[in-house]
């Protein structure tokens, strides 16, 4: 029980705190995109490199975690865009996004601090292969019909969308990483340090403009939101859970996937409703209703999943 306040109460602290700042205007809460742009372009990515280039390319790719990984977030989505779509008779839109919102985990803002406590820096492995599965498979398909559900005049295309991710620092640095580990490239202990002196900041950095996002959107409870919310918390990781049996993932890994899958929406999936003007107020109650509610539901799993007993 130690082990999860360890890993919730802090974070509740820092995100609150950086709440506080921002409903306080201590710290200007259009700073957060700022923030944001450090955890994602600089510190999680040397972060990530200095713990991919120095784990070994067996511990990297494992088929089974990553099948059975993959199967639980794109199933996810599917299942919430079909139900959406052709049994409540939503637009195509309004299915993608719920299904955006319901199946993206905030990997970056609560996995890393999450996983750092209870598993230590190996889990993050576990966070760089959830990253490239969505980043690859998830934001590339909901980018796509959503611009066929606004049918704009202006197309994005989809290998130059693929080609852009993949040159993003979040997705490159593991790729550069693995294949250090692969070559047996050895790196200089300075400049490992170096990564991990900023890549420790990102824990703290991150929660605090989590705090500084949620200050700025205002809450509205409805039954998208709750429905929103319950899928993501709740139904997601026990299909995870079934899928982990079904791989026969054991160990660190399986409590690691599920984890994952319990964690609450992640904030991109406000920006993409900005972005599209799709759900915007549904996406974003469901972001800090589900993060607040994923203190307790979080709680409950590790307890379930006899985490730090």
């Amino acid at each position: 029980m130690d082990l999860i306040l360890q890993s919730l109460v802090p974070l509740a602290f820092v995100i609150l705190l950086g709440w506080f700042a921002g409903w306080r205007k201590i710290v200007d809460a259009a700073h957060s995109s700022s923030l944001a742009t450090y955890v994602m372009s600089f510190s999680f990515p040397c972060l990530l490199f200095a713990k991919t280039a120095t784990t070994s390319l067996q511990n990297l790719i494992n088929y089974r975690f990553i099948a059975g990984l993959g199967l639980g977030l794109l199933g996810m989505y599917l299942v919430v865009f079909l139900f959406n779509r052709y049994v409540l008779r939503r637009s195509l839109s309004h299915s993608c996004q719920t299904a955006f919102v319901s199946s993206f985990p905030d990997m970056a803002f609560m996995g890393i601090p999450i996983f750092l406590v209870l598993f230590g820096e190996e889990s993050l492995i576990s966070i760089v292969i959830g990253n490239l599965i969505t980043s690859l498979i998830m934001i590339p398909v909901t980018v796509s019909l959503l611009e066929i559900g606004a049918a704009s005049g202006v197309k994005t295309n989809i290998t130059f969308l693929v080609l852009k991710v993949f040159k993003k620092p979040l997705v490159l640095a593991p790729v550069i990483g693995a294949i250090f580990s692969a070559l047996a490239l050895h790196l200089p202990k300075l400049a490992l340090e170096s990564l991990e002196l900023i890549g420790g900041t990102t824990s703290g950095v991150s929660l605090f403009a989590l705090g500084l996002i949620m200050s700025q959107d205002k809450v509205s409870i409805s039954k998208p939101v709750l429905f929103n919310v319950f899928n993501k918390t709740l139904v997601h990781p026990l299909i995870m859970f079934g899928l982990v049996v079904a791989f026969g993932i054991t160990g660190a890994l399986a409590k690691e996937a599920i984890l994952l899958c319990a964690l609450p929406p992640a904030i991109m999936t406000t920006m993409f409703a900005a972005r599209y003007n799709v759900l915007r107020r549904e996406s974003s109650s469901s972001t800090v209703v589900g993060t607040v509610i994923s203190l307790v539901t979080l709680a409950i799993i590790m307890r379930a999943l006899k985490i730090g007993s």
